[in-house]
């Protein structure tokens, strides 16, 4: 599928960069300005960027930035520490205080949407049975658990802003629970292209559901000298055809194209690449 101009104009307008290594939010949203992005993604688990640590009078300005300059600033909520398979009930009244307040910031910073994780479940080895990792047991309490959590984030949400949910960390139990939310537009996707690259499951569940796509992280992956990979390189400098990814995605309104290439420097590198694949982009 070859993409039109219009396309690339509206790819073009919702490029941001993952928020990490900046001394600060204002900083970020300046060099943002500066740079040519659209907005930022804000890591808000770096403990210098948590919006906890703000005073009023900081949160007022940098909501004042973003409205000035036309920026937008979507949220990165932590990882396993917001996991939705926390099953423990003190953990998880902990857990809800926390994002009642990660989305009341979002509400006040106008976020178009904030991405999450699933998380994980505990695993144990075992030395008679490698394959069995989780108590046959926990196996439906832990079904019923993200479910249950996954209401309850719904539910303070309440619409006010997209709730994505990445792919990284999705599998064919999980997958199958989001299915109905993402059916009745309670959830939506955010595709995580270099990670688990080549998982044909996952990225045909994913163009299936291309109407759900909201977001999309954008890195490239490159095979080290020992046969590892390492991912979170800059856009074109590796083995992804960002060309196709763009093109089989086209249709979808996607908020956010997030590029997660730190430290910013090599995010702007990276920028200028997606604008060169998006200038000569090929037939697929």
């Amino acid at each position: 599928m070859k993409m039109n101009s219009k396309v690339k104009n509206r790819i073009l307008k919702r490029i941001s960069y993952h928020t990490v290594y900046d001394d600060s939010i204002l900083d970020a949203l300046e060099y943002a300005y500066q740079s040519g992005f659209g907005g930022i993604q804000l890591a808000i688990d770096s403990p210098h960027l948590s919006f906890e640590l703000l005073t009023e009078k900081s949160i007022k300005k940098i909501s004042s930035f973003l409205e000035n300059k036309k920026l937008y600033m979507t949220l990165h909520a932590p990882d396993n520490a917001t996991s939705l398979y926390t099953y423990s009930k003190y953990l998880r009244k902990g857990l809800f205080d926390y994002w009642r307040a990660l989305l009341d910031f979002a509400i006040r910073m106008k976020s178009p949407l904030v991405t999450i994780h699933a998380g994980t479940t505990t695993e144990f080895k075992t030395d008679t049975n490698p394959q069995i990792k989780i108590p046959p047991k926990d196996l439906v309490y832990y079904e019923n658990i993200f479910k249950d959590n996954l209401d309850t984030l719904i539910n303070i949400t309440n619409n006010r802003f997209l709730l994505c949910i990445e792919s990284y960390q999705l599998n064919k139990a999980n997958m199958k629970i989001i299915q109905p939310y993402l059916a009745r537009q309670e959830l939506s996707l955010c595709w995580d292209i270099a990670k688990y690259h080549g998982d044909a499951k996952l990225e045909k569940y994913l163009t299936d559901n291309v109407q759900h796509l909201k977001q999309m992280h954008l890195h490239d992956i490159r095979r080290r000298e020992d046969g590892s990979i390492q991912s979170h390189c800059v856009i074109g400098t590796g083995e992804l055809d960002f060309s196709l990814y763009l093109s089989k995605t086209s249709n979808a309104d996607i908020v956010d194209y997030c590029i997660e290439v730190r430290p910013r420097e090599k995010a702007k590198e990276s920028l200028e690449a997606l604008k060169s694949i998006l200038l000569t982009d090929k037939q697929h």
